[in-house]
């Protein structure tokens, strides 16, 4: 099964607008794909709920417990310096320690990357399409 990270923007995306962030978020929900996951990621994530979008704190804390629960959580001893945004190499930290086979991103400095040790660097609609392509 597919090791996947989400970066944090699939995240609030995916909580917030349908489209393919949404439908690879419920594929983790349905435990179709291994999300992997680390508590900077989820703490950035909820961050950005709080203060970008104003979302109750009620509904931060249900995120927080339901990805906690949901994804294989690592949290990596080395630390990278490979893009200029900190939260960006948090990301690529996270995918190295649990051996992710995918990144789904929107970010473009990752996008920019195509890849980050071998782990391919790509937006969420690339795992629909290979989802649909095992159907």
């Amino acid at each position: 099964m597919l090791r996947v990270v989400f970066d944090t923007n699939v995240y609030i995306s995916g909580l917030l607008f349908p489209g393919p962030p949404r439908q690879v978020l419920e594929l983790a929900r349905k435990r179709q794909v291994i999300l992997i996951a680390s508590d900077g990621i989820i703490n950035e994530t909820a961050r950005k709920l709080r203060e970008k979008f104003s979302w109750p704190e009620h509904k931060i804390q249900e995120f927080v417990r339901e990805t906690s629960r949901l994804a294989k959580l690592y949290n990596p001893k080395v630390k990278l310096s490979v893009v200029e945004d900190e939260a960006d190499n948090r990301i690529l930290e996270c995918a190295v320690a649990g051996k992710a086979h995918i990144i789904l991103s929107g970010d473009n400095h990752l996008l920019k990357l195509k890849e980050y040790e071998n782990i391919p660097i790509q937006k969420p609609k690339y795992l629909t399409y290979l989802m649909e392509q095992k159907d």
